[in-house]
């Protein structure tokens, strides 16, 4: 399948883009923008430059404001995730600030479904009162996987004694880090631009992506660089590719197994990167001898002739190549073979000798700041929980632990700060009755979501928007300092910044001195550890960081266990897996009348916190964006047709959606986002009902595509 691609064809590609578009960036009624973002007398706007929270990336960001209203947003060009561009999400999110279910001031549960206000000091007395009751052991804080003001939240529980500190990242990219960790010990990233031929894997997964790697995809593309896009889904980022291979659905590791094996067996790797830099590759080279493309033929469902290709188009472009790791998608979480399919690509990557060339992955000089990076005396160290964090699973290869285990390991007190596990985790019912049986709940919140409406207090939080932010780095080819700052007043007057919240509670459960810093306190600290002026950043939220420009040609450094490329790695070995990559079955196979249920976050949505921006909840409903992807095959086995309601039925539950019947999805699947399980919102079909609680041995990833369903059309 070819495609052509530009920049407009690109966000044409996205029913979601395509409404923001044709509205002028951030369009629509409301108070607080003008109508359709106007330009009109923009030079009596105030530019405020600072970062976006539509997903984890912090894009840099700047705000017009006049009279105290935000009037339009658009991209820094300084900042190297957007090149000057905005996605969707980030046009669209900034009206969250302004949406109609804020959360005002303190709510306190009144024991009969509803919700009375409370003064700051009563709700923050009893909250801490009742985290003194639980105790250390026994309270548990469930954080945003954007991790906002999240220095301050874990030195809260670290501070108390509490190791039950628990990031809904790990919904997302808990195999992705542990497997870095232990295969290069630093993290990669495209330098896509000069590229010669690219691989996207599974960008189905999570199509949310930095504008400025679309640039310069889109400048690699215009120079000739051949594209793949090997997923089961054509998803809207997929029409930055030439070329579409549709895999079957967790059978990617396959993929990558028989490429590889293809490149070794033909000689077509880089002797001299291995040779220098890798170790065990003997081992590696013998494994591989396995995956023959006759096999991965039959286990992808691709022709060999076609992966023959994908792998000499790449080794005949290489250094100036890669197959690209898709972050904060399910391709860090979804299937029983996910740990091992990431080893696979980085080490396909490291075959074709790409890290640190232009056009190959590159691995961006960060600082590090150690343990007396900071005045101790300022910065009171807190004493190391010794004790592990509740919940239980196999975690022998990384040290986190699942939310979803922290969830169900019979917490007395809890947190859930600006996230909504009723609404986002899996097992919509185990998780709705684990919620229950915790006694005590608190939800930090800026909107009455859910898990907001069903705490026992309601503390609202500042947007994004509202409130300054803690100094950050944003790692490229010259890495920088970023800092998110204060855009317009609170719409809500009486809430509080997370970072606020937490000095609060600090106070009465006797912590208090942890936190004796402020904020400027701490980000002047870290300036001066990076070696850039706060000022600066208070001006335009990004300042180049000193000596943190990349060399290409140069080798990273590796803190993997060897401190080089771990080939065979005795990480894997001692977890009780092959140490060297290996095989793994999905964990269900589809057949007879059960198709595989697949899910990724769509290019304007994330999780479900990016409905509440009116603009992009009405962008979604309009497109259908909601709806269940079928391949044709499917829909006339079962006598579905396009616009039909279905009933989908897992051995986990049941929800009811709309069908899009389209060539674009692998036939042995079938597609539903994650965002749009809100009744309360004009959504009904809930992903989350379908897939179970359940983890990948080894990384406590949560499998969220180890599902098979079965359609039936409803009334039938």
């Amino acid at each position: 399948m070819a495609m052509t691609v530009s920049r407009r064809s690109f966000l044409a590609a996205s029913a979601g883009a395509v409404a923001l578009a044709s509205a002028g960036g951030l369009a629509g009624a409301g108070p607080a923008l003008a109508a359709e973002g106007s330009k009109d007398g923009a030079a009596d706007d105030e530019r405020v430059t600072t970062l976006c929270a539509g997903c984890g990336n912090k894009c840099g960001m700047a705000a017009y404001v006049r009279d105290g209203k935000l009037r339009r947003v658009e991209g820094l060009a300084s900042h190297p995730f957007t090149g000057g561009y905005l996605c969707g999400r980030g046009q669209g999110y900034p009206r969250v600030a302004y949406a109609q279910d804020r959360v005002q001031t303190p709510l306190k549960a009144d024991g009969a479904g509803g919700f009375d206000p409370v003064s700051w000091d009563e709700a923050v007395a009893d909250i801490a009162r009742h985290m003194k009751d639980a105790g250390p052991q026994k309270t548990g804080w469930f954080q945003d996987g954007r991790g906002t003001d999240k220095y301050y939240t874990q030195r809260l529980m670290a501070a108390f004694g509490s190791a039950n500190f628990y990031d809904e990242g790990a919904l997302s990219d808990v195999d992705i880090s542990t497997v870095i960790m232990s295969v290069l010990g630093a993290f990669p990233a495209p330098s896509a631009a000069e590229s010669k031929c690219i691989v996207l894997l599974d960008k189905s997964s999570y199509e949310g992506v930095r504008p400025g790697e679309i640039e310069e995809i889109i400048k690699a593309r215009g120079n000739g660089a051949k594209v793949y896009a090997v997923d089961p889904r054509l998803c809207s980022f997929c029409s930055l590719a030439t070329e579409w291979v549709p895999v079957k659905p967790g059978f990617e590791l396959a993929f990558l197994l028989g490429v590889s094996s293809f490149i070794v067996k033909n000689d077509l790797y880089d002797h001299a990167f291995v040779e220098a830099n890798g170790h065990g590759f003997e081992d590696y080279a013998r494994a591989l001898e396995a995956y023959p493309l006759s096999w991965a033929s039959e286990k992808t469902g691709v022709a060999a002739d076609k992966l023959e290709e994908v792998a000499r188009t790449l080794a005949e472009a290489a250094p100036q190549c890669y197959v690209d790791l898709q972050w904060a998608g399910t391709l860090g979480t979804g299937y029983a073979n996910s740990a091992e399919e990431i080893r696979a690509l980085l080490l396909l990557n490291a075959l074709l000798g790409n890290f640190n060339q232009p056009g190959g992955l590159v691995f961006p000089v960060s600082p590090w700041l150690g343990p007396d990076a900071l005045d101790a005396s300022v910065f009171v160290p807190t004493a190391k929980v010794t004790t592990p964090p509740a919940g239980d699973g196999d975690f022998s290869l990384t040290h986190a632990t699942s939310c979803q285990a922290g969830l169900r390991a019979g917490l007395e007190a809890a947190v859930f700060c600006e996230g909504d596990p009723l609404t986002d985790w899996p097992d919509a019912q185990g998780t709705e009755a684990a919620f229950k049986a915790i006694p005590f709940k608190v939800a930090i919140a800026t909107s009455m979501t859910p898990t907001a409406k069903a705490s026992d207090y309601v503390l609202p939080a500042l947007t994004y928007l509202e409130r300054p932010g803690i100094v950050d780095t944003a790692t490229a080819v010259t890495s920088v300092a970023t800092l998110r700052n204060k855009v317009i007043e609170p719409v809500a007057p009486e809430a509080k910044a997370v970072y606020e919240i937490v000095v609060a509670l600090a106070k009465p459960l006797g912590l208090d001195a942890y936190f004796s810093f402020s904020l400027d306190d701490y980000n002047e600290a870290l300036c001066k550890a990076y070696g850039v002026s706060y000022d600066a950043l208070r001006k335009e939220s990004v300042a180049e960081m000193p000596k943190c420009t990349l060399t290409y040609g140069t080798m990273p450094f590796m803190m993997s266990a060897s401190k080089k490329i771990e080939f065979s790695c005795d990480a894997f070995a001692a977890a009780g897996r092959s140490a060297t990559p290996a095989w793994v079955e999905p964990a269900v196979q589809p057949g007879g009348d059960k198709v595989r249920l697949i899910t990724g976050d769509q290019f304007t949505q994330v999780r479900s916190y990016t409905l509440a921006s009116d603009q992009l909840r009405q962008d979604a409903l309009d497109n259908g964006m909601d709806r269940l992807w079928v391949n044709p095959a499917v829909a006339d086995k079962v006598g579905i047709a396009d616009g039909d309601r279905v009933k989908v039925t897992s051995e986990t539950g049941q929800t009811v959606a709309t069908a899009k019947v389209t060539e674009k999805v692998h036939p042995e699947a079938v597609y539903l986002p994650p965002h749009y399980g809100r009744a309360d919102l004009g959504f009904g079909a809930s992903l989350q009902s379908l897939v179970p609680c359940q983890y990948e041995p080894g990384t406590g990833a949560a499998m969220l595509n180890e599902v098979l369903v079965t359609l039936q059309k409803e009334g039938a």
